[in-house]
């Protein structure tokens, strides 16, 4: 009996995987956290959790290597109160630690940060050594 329910759980969890969960803060002070990050289900990118970026923004060199090939620009106002107009574009899917989202516009930029395009469904709460992602 115990064995039938363990292997029961098992395939649950396997069927249904976690939605949410920590994220490894890799490097950076308590203000940005630097995490990892999944693109399309293969490629690994350490990225800055900016929770007051409405964009996720990617570089040059991840845009090439994702393949992600410009849609339009948008103008963006930066934190410093300057404006920018940078390329979008789409990926399949960001991941981070268990959260996914699939099909998600991007900014194309200088500076790797993962913006509310990813997490604004999400309840994000930052940790000393871990992100959450619910």
């Amino acid at each position: 009996m115990e064995l039938a329910l363990l292997i029961i759980l098992m395939a649950l969890v396997i069927h249904f995987p976690r939605k949410s969960g920590p994220a490894r803060i890799q490097r950076g002070d308590n203000l940005t956290p630097i995490i990892e990050v999944i693109f399309n289900d293969e490629h690994k990118e350490e990225m800055i959790l900016d929770t007051g970026a409405t964009f996720t923004t990617i570089t040059q060199n991840m845009a090439k290597t994702l393949k992600v090939k410009p849609l339009g620009e948008q103008v963006f106002t930066l934190a410093d109160g300057k404006t920018v107009k940078m390329p979008i574009g789409e990926v399949q899917s960001i991941e981070v630690g268990g959260a996914k989202v699939e099909n998600v516009r991007v900014a194309i930029g200088n500076m790797p940060l993962l913006g509310q395009t990813f997490f604004g469904n999400h309840e994000v709460i930052i940790k000393h050594d871990v992100v959450e992602f619910r």
